[in-house]
């Protein structure tokens, strides 16, 4: 089972958290390979907080942690600018900064940071 979320990608304005963002570290990859769904969203595929789920575009797939997010209106997905939700960005190379997805509950690891950027 899947949803079709319209997916934003959103900047950071916590300065903080943007700098340990910016580095590739492991706290990057644990906190940029997130997607945060409505609690409603989430419940209608069977996805609870903490979860891995499969996100799809035309573009590319990855697979992330799902965290609810109170306040977040249904049909719509949160991802901070990362190499997860660029993965899922058209090729265009606009300012683009939002995408239909769609989003189905996975298992295993989250995709790593190795396969998106491969050094």
């Amino acid at each position: 089972m899947s949803l079709e979320v319209t997916l934003i990608v959103e900047g950071l304005h916590d300065f903080e958290r943007a700098k340990r963002l910016g580095s590739l570290n492991p706290e990057f990859s644990k906190e940029a390979s997130t997607i945060y769904l409505s609690g409603e969203d989430a419940s209608s595929i069977g996805v609870s907080d903490g979860d891995v789920v499969e996100v799809s575009s035309d573009s590319g797939s990855v697979k992330v942690v799902a965290k609810l997010l109170d306040g977040l209106n249904k049909g719509m997905a949160l991802m901070p600018p990362s190499p997860w939700s660029m993965a899922l960005m058209p090729p265009s190379g606009g300012s683009t900064s939002t995408v239909k997805v769609k989003v189905s509950k996975s298992t295993g690891e989250t995709t790593s940071l190795a396969t998106l950027i491969p050094l």
